[in-house]
């Protein structure tokens, strides 16, 4: 005999089915909901995955999500879909008065509005767009902050939700608020991420992060590795350290050795690092120090190359020092010219006489007085050209020639004088050919060796060794003696105007008593060896000897393979039409050499004198003009100039010379012009293609708008 269930038990047992089903549906979307934080890609996924959630709860149908920035008043609608309504703009003038939105949004809690409140509230205003017959919203709370609202409504059933329906959006809410929240800062952490990864990658500078422990770069950009020349794969196979010299090693130590102490750093450091190559660059390292529980962890360092920078404000430096040592000896050369003119006409007529009256003269006594006359006249002959050569200042004419050979020359002069002492010769084999002004270098090894000569005087076993190699793409000589040597208390006079140790000044007796001297010998080797961007040093000890080193540097004939490798790397420029003025053959075959070969491949139009440089302007387009200063006849370079700014005021000129009155003058000048630049003579091929290529890039970003 079967069971047979009462209506009532029948309803009863068919409603527990049912909450028992919607109870399942709840539980489900909730599942769902929260899942799909972690199976979701993005917010749009995120909200069609809570509104396809929702749908299998209540009618989701007419649905929107609402996002709010109560702080900004604003309010936009990422994810909607209505039957009626199509509206949906983003607001940014929100006002929680007047809208259903704004309605939940204010009191902080779900609400279910049917069709006479809904009538009530349109007659305040408070209802956009199409009145629905029913409407109900829930709040999106998250850390007690309103961040949206969720929303269904109809526009055809009335009663198509009830309070029931309002409790399960109410309970679903906080599941839905908790995963949009997680999946906004999600996307937000992965577009901080991106961006920074996008500025790390892009940035102007060197980025790079560190960690400490592992003593190793975790990643470093592209301008990083320009700067080093290391890949990224070699770079991150290092340690850090390994890029410092030894003096920044132990600043960044000492730094790292505070930071672990707990004390505070400034953020900003200046380093020496060392390229791939050895060359060195000068940076300033930002860092952004990572600890965790109290411990050093990691650094996110910004780095920026301050080579140029370091190198133009220590040329600044030089340049002012030399220009204070050439005013003050211009004023003493002037005086000293003057003097010098007056002295050679009155030793004229001393020594004319003399030589007539020793033509004449035949008593012994008065003849050893006529010959002692005449010796003194050639020693006043001898401190005129000194004087006359340290008055005039004239910029050196370049040539190329054999520093050995010039050695030579010299020695052969001075070969009377050198009959008695032991000359030691230590040449480095096929030295390069060193571009300079011959002259002043000969008059250089003239005075350096004659005050050799003159310091072993007194020497029992007289010796001088002249040594020629050499290091660094520079050219030495060095001339060394076992003399008398200097003092200490003098050494650092001996390039001052008028200073001497010889003749009267000679309280030691030192030197032989014949031995006089001019004073202005070592000023002007000294102001020589500096005109040609060279250096002079002396060691020296009493009663051991002396040697005066010479530093010069190498400038050659082409571009170096490394060179070309280098510039090719930079160099943005080529195929320009270049008008090189310039007066010395020696230096425009270089220039033009260099210039229109690989990796430039410019063209070059060649003019030595000013009124040329003025007809090839005024004839033909140029991108740029390689100007020097000194040109022979009426028009000089800065004439050429101003005759090239009334055509053209904005084209390239790169001004060569090594003019004290010049180097003055450019520094105004620039002041009023961009479109200029300048390099003292002798510069380097590299210094010459890179200023060049420099003014071109200015240029260019100039006619673009971005300067």
């Amino acid at each position: 005999m079967g069971l047979i269930l009462s209506p009532i038990w029948n309803r009863r047992l068919s409603r527990e089915v049912f909450e028992k089903e919607k109870a399942e549906k709840i539980n489900n979307a909730l599942f769902a909901i929260s899942s799909a934080v972690n199976t979701t890609q993005n917010l749009t996924d995120l909200f069609e995955s809570i509104h396809h959630s929702l749908g299998s709860i209540i009618d989701t149908t007419n649905f929107f999500i609402a996002l709010v920035d109560v702080s900004q008043h604003t309010l936009h609608f990422p994810y909607h879909l209505d039957t009626t309504d199509d509206d949906f703009s983003p607001i940014s003038n929100f006002d929680t008065e007047n809208s259903l939105t704004g309605f939940v949004v204010s009191r902080r809690r779900p609400v279910l509005l049917r069709k006479r409140e809904l009538e009530k509230l349109a007659e305040q205003n408070s209802v956009w767009g199409p009145l629905p017959l029913i409407w109900m919203g829930v709040p999106l709370i998250v850390r007690d902050e309103v961040i949206g609202v969720v929303a269904v409504q109809s526009y055809v059933t009335p009663d198509l939700y009830n309070e029931q329906d309002l409790q399960v959006f109410s309970a679903i809410s906080d599941q839905m608020a908790i995963a949009i929240d997680r999946k906004r800062s999600e996307e937000a952490l992965l577009e901080s991420e991106t961006r920074y990864r996008h500025l790390f990658k892009n940035a102007p500078a060197g980025i790079y992060e560190i960690d400490f422990e592992k003593a190793k770069f975790i990643r470093v950009n592209d301008i990083m590795c320009r700067y080093t020349e290391y890949s990224e794969p070699e770079l991150l196979s290092m340690d850090p350290l390994d890029l410092l010299t030894e003096k920044s090693k132990s600043v960044y130590l000492k730094r790292l050795e505070m930071l672990l102490a707990g004390k505070q750093v400034i953020p900003t450091a200046e380093y020496t690092i060392l390229k791939k190559d050895g060359q060195k660059i000068n940076v300033i390292l930002n860092s952004d120090f990572v600890f965790e529980n109290g411990k050093l962890k990691e650094a996110r360092v910004v780095v920026h190359d301050i080579t140029k920078l370091k190198q133009a404000q220590e040329e600044k430096i030089k340049a002012q020092a030399f220009a204070g040592e050439q005013k003050k000896l211009a004023l003493v050369g002037q005086i000293a010219g003057k003097m010098a003119h007056d002295f050679n006409n009155i030793l004229g007529i001393i020594m004319g006489n003399t030589e007539l009256s020793l033509m004449d003269c035949n008593d012994e006594e008065t003849r050893k007085t006529l010959e002692l006359i005449f010796e003194q006249t050639l020693r006043g002959k001898n401190l005129t050209r000194n004087l006359v050569a340290f008055a005039k200042d004239q910029e050196p004419r370049q040539e190329f020639f054999n520093i050995i050979e010039k050695i030579d020359l010299v020695l052969d002069l001075l070969r009377k004088d050198l009959q008695n002492i032991e000359l030691k010769r230590e040449d480095e084999p096929k030295m390069p050919n060193l571009m300079a002004d011959p002259g002043m270098i000969e008059h250089a090894l003239i005075n350096l060796i004659q005050n050799s000569i003159h310091a072993t005087s007194l020497s029992e076993h007289p010796v001088i060794t002249l040594r020629t190699y050499t290091l660094d793409d520079h050219i030495y000589f060095e001339i060394e003696d076992n003399g008398c040597g200097i003092p200490d208390d003098y050494i650092d006079a001996v390039y001052e105007p008028s200073f001497t140790l010889k003749g009267g000044m000679d309280v030691t007796g030192s030197y032989e008593g014949s031995i006089k001297g001019t004073g202005y010998g070592m000023a002007n080797v000294k102001k020589y060896i500096e005109q040609h961007k060279g250096s002079i040093s002396v060691e020296s000890a009493v009663n051991c000897g002396t040697k005066f080193t010479i530093c010069l540097p190498i400038i050659k004939t082409e571009l170096t393979t490394q060179e070309k490798a280098e510039l090719k790397k930079n160099i943005r420029f080529s195929d320009k039409r270049i008008l090189l003025v310039e007066d010395e053959s020696t230096i425009s075959r270089v220039q033009t050499k260099i210039l229109s070969q690989d990796p430039c491949n410019h063209t070059v139009d060649m003019a030595n004198t000013g009124q040329m440089a003025l007809d090839k302007f005024d004839q033909n387009t140029y991108d740029l003009v390689s100007l020097d200063y000194i040109l022979p006849g009426k028009i000089n370079g800065i004439a050429v100039y101003h005759h090239i700014r009334k055509t053209d005021p904005d084209i390239p000129v790169l001004f060569i010379s090594g003019n004290i009155e010049f180097l003055e003058s450019i520094k105004k000048l620039k002041l009023k012009d961009a479109h200029i630049d300048h390099l003292s003579k002798p510069c380097r091929n590299k210094d010459y293609v890179n200023h060049i290529n420099s003014l071109l890039e200015k240029a260019l970003a100039f006619r673009s708008g971005t300067i």
